[in-house]
Formats: structure tokens, C-alpha cells, sequence
């Protein structure tokens, strides 16, 4: 699913389409939900709020209705009278152990007792069915606590409540309080009486007289049915909620509609929002109710306690609530009504979404095909276009012009490829066979160097002998000064000289020999020196058809036309030193003669002996001229022999650069020619 929505244009664009529709229509949603939420949570809270105010009016309403009729009954003369009867005569106390006469007391008595109950019917008929609320009417005598008078002549009648059997009673309870505070009041449910019935009583003193302090009390015993009913009302409660009732003990003041049995004085209701309540405290919360549903809660306290009218020392607590999901109800219910709208737009904006992202996704993917077709080389194909005015038919536009550029261009190139094929391979052959020729030449330029070597050492050794002659000349002449005696010494020497000469005048013959072949190997390295000049030429224009790719090529012949004009500027030099040497030898030749006329013109005079000193000595002189200056011509000769050298080591270094040069080019011709090769089955590679 995930590489469906990653390679698919159409799968996103109706993604988008729908996120950007969906995702208000969520927002809005989650809004209205909280919103509603909130609003309702309030709203319900409020109703919650108002049926518990309503169920606390109620109860207090009832409770001080009670309280006035209690009051009011015990204010009235006949009560009074009546009750004041009652104690004077000792009836009642007669059956508690009195010491009055019983016919005298049961007359009074049944007269009173009799009054007493015409009084209390009537009051009963006048306030109609509240009446059924109550259980019984009682007087207590003050002092004693005893029961002197009960409406429905309950077995409790006589019975004290200060240590009879109920002394622990409600009903003692009230006797105990109104006696002490003379104040009216109430008390809450208990159990009471044979029949075990839990009733509440309110009472008021009669006859009050401010100095003797209360004489009887009036005590109206309650029973729960009014307040069940209170509190059995469901009104703001909705259908799973309730109002309920909670002593301080825990128990339950009222009973729950969700059970048939009774929980009245039952069942304990110890949650957090009755201790609240107790507490004195009131407000809302979200908690577990009696059955342990989440609910929303209103809590607040009765107040009883709080009525100065009631007197009251004990409190109930009110709690109303209703399950949460009731209470939600209608906010779920608008959640589902946006669910259902959303789900119809989405449906909508699927259906124009893909529509949409059709027209948009087909030409793309057709063009994402071709542009496939194009990576693979394959440049026939042909562009459909789009008749449209919009992105996608300028797209297909400028493809299709962008395909038809690229073919043409791809000809071109294939067309530049193949000369540059032909160009490259014409060059690597043209540069192998200089690679060649420079191999030949710097061989030449070997031998040449070494020949050259040969002849100096040659010339060196010809300049010592002449050193040497004209040395022993000298000596000569300086005997011949000594006189006639060194004559026959001097024959064999001049026999020794003309051996000499003889060996100077072959060495100078091998000398200009020697200087013929150097100047044929001149002759031969200025000839390469101008080939190469030649052929750099041509490399030059070479690299300048081949345009960029040529440029390293053209700085090679550059270095090789530089390499000839070295070449060419070395051999004219060593042309000038070996004519400079052809003239020395020439000298040499002539002096050599010379010698050798003298060295016989000296041996004849020397056979003669009969030539004089002075001959001698000037032939000697002469021959030691002679001598000089054959040493100053071979020292002339070793100097030129010693610049051919030099000029041949040159002409040597010089012609390995160019051979260096010349495999250089030779190499970047063969890298052109392989990159002429990739570059053609590169190009192979369209289709065009």
C-alpha cells in the first residue's frame, strides 16, 4: 500500500484531495464535539444542579410545614387545656404509679383524652392528605418525661422516656431537647414503637410559661412517605438518573427507582460526593454513582441544621446524577451526524478527485514512459502532444521539442565522433612514426657524441706530444748553444723528431678525417632538426582541428619545434668550432711540414757536421717555432673539440626531450583515439 501512494500520482492527488476536504470537515467535528461536549456537560451539570435545589425547597418546605403545624397545634387552648388536665388529674401517671383515684382520674381523663382527639381530627381533616404522613400524636410531660397522651392510644402511652424502653428513642430524644433549649424542634428517622417503623418527630412545648419553664410537650411522629416521594421525582434527572437522600450515619434517606426493594434505612451510600455533601460542601463531579456507573454528579447539602426555624443538630446530604453516556448522548449524536455528512463529501470529492488527478496523472505517465524509452537510448520515439492550454500541455509541448532537439543533436555528435575518429587515428600514426624517426636520430646523436669523445681525447693527446716536442726542441736549441758536442746527440734526436713529426702529421691526417664524418653527422642532425621543425608544424595544426581535445596535443609540438630550432642553432655552432678546427689542422698540416723539411735540413747538417753552430742553432730555433706553434694549435684544437662535445652533449639532451616529447604525444594521440572510440559507442547507443 505504501509503494502504491509512493510511485503513484493519481493514488496521492486523490489523497490530498480528500485530506484537505476531510480534514476541515474533522476539525469542525472534533470542535463540535468538544464544544457540545462541554455545553452539555454544563447543561446537564445545571439540571443536575436544579433538580437537587428543587428536592432540598422540597424537603425543607415539608419539614417546616410540619414544624408550623406543630407549633400551631401545641398553641392552641383546647391542647392546652386539655393537656393541663391531664397532668393535674394524674391519669396517666396513675398507670405509671400515680397515686390519684382511678374512676375520679379516667373521668377527667376520658374527658380530656376525648377532647384531645376532637381537636387533633379536625386538625388532621383541615390539612388533608398530609395527614397520612402522620403516625401518631404525642404529650410528654415535661418534668417526667412520660408519654401522657397518644392520638391512635399506641401501647407507648404511659411509658417514660427518661428510663422506660425507649429512653434511646427519637422520641427522647426531642423530649430531652425541647425540655432543655425550650425550643421547637426536629429529629431524624429512627426506629420507634413495637411495629419497629422508622419515624422522624417534630415537637414544640405547650403551654410555655416563662417562669415555670415548659410543662408538656407536643410531638408529631412523622412517617418517610412524603419524603420518599420527594425524592422518587425523576424530574432534570433524565432516565438512568436519580435524587437521593443520605443521613449522616450513610444510610439512605430515600429509596432508587432502579430496585424494587426498599433502601430506606438500608443500604449505605458512602461515595465521595455524599462525604462532600456531609461535609457542608456543594458542587458537580464525574464519578461512580450508587451502582458504580460513571456518571455526572451534583452534590450539596440539606441545610437542615441551618434553619433557625427547624432547630435541627442533624443534616442530610442531596445528591442528583446521571449516567455519562445519557448525558453524551447528543453530542455522540452530532459526532455521528458529521461522521455520515463526512463520509458523503468524501465520497464526492473521491469520485471529482480522481477525475481531476486523471486528467493530470495519464499525459504524465505517458511522458514518464517515453522519458523511460529516452534513458534506454532509444530516441525514435515519437511525442504525443496534448491539446491543451494548461501546465500539463505545455509540458508535453516542450518534451516534445526537447525529444526532436536531442535527436538532432545526437546526429551531430555522431557525425563530429567520426571525424574525430579519422583525425585521432591519422595522428597516432603520424606521431609513432616521429616517435621513430626522434628514436633514430637520438641514436645518431649517440654515436655522433661518442665519436666526438674519441677525437678529444685524440687532440689531447696530440697537444701533449706537440707540448712535448716543442719542450725537447728547446732543448735543442740550447744544446746546439752548447757547442759542437751535442751534434751527434743532436741527430738522433732530430731521427727521434722526424718519427714524431711523422706521428703528428698521421694524427692530423685522422684528425681531418674525423672532422669530414662529424660534419656529415651535422649535416644529418640539422636535416632531423628541420624534419622535426616540419612535423610540429603539421602536429600544430593537428591540435588545432582537434580543437580542445587538442590543446595538450599542441603544446607537445610546440616543445618540438623549440627542440628543433635548439638542434638547428647547435649544429650551425659546432660548424663554426670544426671549421675553426679544419683551419687549426690545416696549420698543423703545414707546420707538421715544415717540421719535417727542418727536422732533414738538421739531420743533413748534423751528417755534414760541417755546417756551423749558427745553422744549426737557427734550425733548431726554427723547428722550435714550428713546435710552438703546432702546441698552440693543438691547444686551439682541444678547446674546439671540447665545444663539439659540449654542443653534442646538447644536441644529445636535446633530442631525448623531443624523443620524451614525441612518445608523449604519441600516448595522448592514442587517449584520444580510445576517447574518440567511447566517446562514438556512446553515441552508438541512440537510436536515431
Amino acid at each position: 500500500m505504501i509503494n502504491f501512494f509512493a510511485r503513484s500520482l493519481l493514488a496521492k492527488m486523490m489523497a490530498l484531495f480528500l485530506a484537505v476536504s476531510l480534514l476541515p470537515i474533522a476539525l469542525v467535528g472534533v470542535l463540535s464535539y468538544w464544544t457540545a461536549l462541554s455545553a452539555l456537560k454544563k447543561l446537564e451539570f445545571q439540571k443536575l444542579h436544579e433538580a437537587a435545589d428543587l428536592r432540598k425547597e422540597q424537603i425543607l418546605g415539608y419539614l417546616n410545614h410540619a414544624m408550623t403545624d406543630t407549633k400551631f397545634m401545641a398553641t392552641l387552648d383546647p391542647v392546652v387545656t386539655s393537656t393541663s388536665q391531664i397532668q393535674a388529674h394524674g391519669s396517666a401517671n396513675s398507670k405509671a404509679g400515680g397515686g390519684s383515684t382511678l374512676e375520679t382520674a379516667t373521668d377527667v381523663y376520658k374527658k380530656a383524652h376525648n377532647d384531645l382527639d376532637q381537636t387533633f381530627k379536625k386538625f388532621m381533616q383541615a390539612i388533608g392528605k398530609e395527614s397520612n404522613n402522620l403516625e401518631d400524636i404525642f404529650i410528654i410531660d415535661a418534668l417526667s418525661g412520660v408519654i401522657i397522651y397518644s392520638l391512635n392510644r399506641r401501647v407507648d402511652l404511659g411509658t417514660s422516656l427518661r428510663n422506660g424502653p425507649y429512653r434511646e428513642s427519637g422520641l427522647a430524644k426531642i423530649w430531652e431537647r425541647v425540655s432543655r433549649t425550650r425550643k421547637p424542634t426536629v429529629v431524624d428517622f429512627s426506629v420507634f414503637g413495637s411495629s419497629a417503623a422508622y419515624l422522624m418527630f417534630a415537637a414544640a412545648p405547650i403551654g410555655l410559661d416563662s417562669d415555670a419553664g415548659v410543662n408538656a410537650i407536643l410531638a408529631l411522629a412523622i412517617k418517610p412517605g412524603h419524603i420518599l416521594d420527594i425524592m422518587k421525582s425523576t424530574t432534570g434527572v433524565g432516565e438512568t438518573g436519580e435524587t437521593r437522600l443520605v443521613g449522616q450515619d450513610f444510610l439512605m434517606r430515600s429509596d432508587t427507582r432502579f430496585e424494587s426493594s426498599s433502601f430506606f434505612m438500608k443500604k449505605k451510600d458512602e461515595t465521595k460526593a455524599v462525604q462532600l455533601a456531609l461535609k457542608g460542601e456543594s458542587g458537580s463531579m464525574i464519578g461512580l454513582d450508587l451502582r458504580g456507573e460513571i456518571s455526572l454528579i451534583y452534590y450539596l447539602p440539606a441545610a437542615i441544621n441551618k434553619d433557625e426555624n427547624l432547630s435541627a443538630d442533624f443534616d442530610w446530604a442531596i445528591i442528583s446524577d446521571i449516567d455519562e453516556k445519557e448525558s453524551l448522548a447528543l453530542a455522540m449524536d452530532i459526532v455521528w451526524r458529521i461522521f455520515v455528512i463526512g463520509l458523503i463529501i468524501a465520497v464526492v470529492v473521491s469520485i471529482v478527485a480522481f477525475i481531476a488527478a486523471r486528467g493530470v496523472s495519464k499525459p504524465i505517465r505517458r511522458m514518464s514512459d517515453q522519458a523511460s524509452k529516452i534513458s534506454q537510448g532509444d530516441l525514435t520515439i515519437d511525442v504525443t502532444l496534448e491539446k491543451r492550454r494548461d501546465e500539463i500541455g505545455q509540458l508535453t509541448r516542450s518534451f516534445h521539442l526537447m525529444v526532436e532537439n536531442l535527436r538532432q543533436q545526437t546526429k551531430e555528435i555522431l557525425e563530429g565522433v567520426n571525424i574525430l575518429m579519422s583525425s585521432s587515428t591519422q595522428i597516432s600514426t603520424t606521431t609513432s612514426e616521429l616517435a621513430a624517426s626522434a628514436a633514430e636520430t637520438s641514436s645518431a646523436v649517440s654515436e655522433t657524441t661518442t665519436t666526438v669523445e674519441e677525437l678529444k681525447q685524440t687532440v689531447n693527446l696530440s697537444s701533449e706530444k706537440a707540448k712535448s716536442v716543442s719542450d725537447r726542441s728547446q732543448t735543442t736549441f740550447q744544446v746546439a748553444q752548447g757547442g759542437k758536442k751535442a751534434t751527434e746527440e743532436t741527430v738522433k734526436r732530430m731521427s727521434l723528431i722526424r718519427t714524431q713529426m711523422e706521428s703528428i702529421g698521421e694524427t692530423v691526417v685522422r684528425l681531418s678525417e674525423q672532422s669530414v664524418s662529424i660534419e656529415e653527422i651535422i649535416a644529418a642532425v640539422k636535416d632531423l632538426a628541420e624534419q622535426s621543425k616540419l612535423l610540429a608544424v603539421n602536429a600544430s595544426i593537428e591540435a588545432a582541428r582537434a580543437g580542445e581535445q587538442g590543446k595538450g596535443f599542441s603544446v607537445v609540438a610546440q616543445e618540438i619545434k623549440t627542440l628543433a630550432d635548439q638542434s638547428r642553432q647547435a649544429t650551425d655552432q659546432v660548424r663554426m668550432i670544426l671549421e675553426d678546427i679544419r683551419n687549426s689542422i690545416s696549420a698543423v698540416v703545414m707546420a707538421t711540414e715544415q717540421g719535417n723539411k727542418a727536422v732533414e735540413a738538421g739531420s743533413r747538417q748534423s751528417q755534414e757536421a760541417g755546417e756551423s753552430i749558427d745553422e744549426v742553432t737557427r734550425s733548431v730555433q726554427e723547428a722550435t717555432e714550428a713546435l710552438t706553434i703546432v702546441s698552440a694549435s693543438s691547444d686551439q684544437q682541444s678547446i674546439g673539440v671540447e665545444q663539439v662535445s659540449t654542443a653534442m652533449d646538447s644536441i644529445e639532451q636535446a633530442m631525448r626531450q623531443s624523443v620524451e616529447g614525441t612518445r608523449e604525444l604519441e600516448t595522448a594521440a592514442r587517449n584520444l583515439e580510445q576517447l574518440g572510440q567511447r566517446l562514438k559507442d556512446f553515441v552508438n547507443r541512440f537510436k536515431v
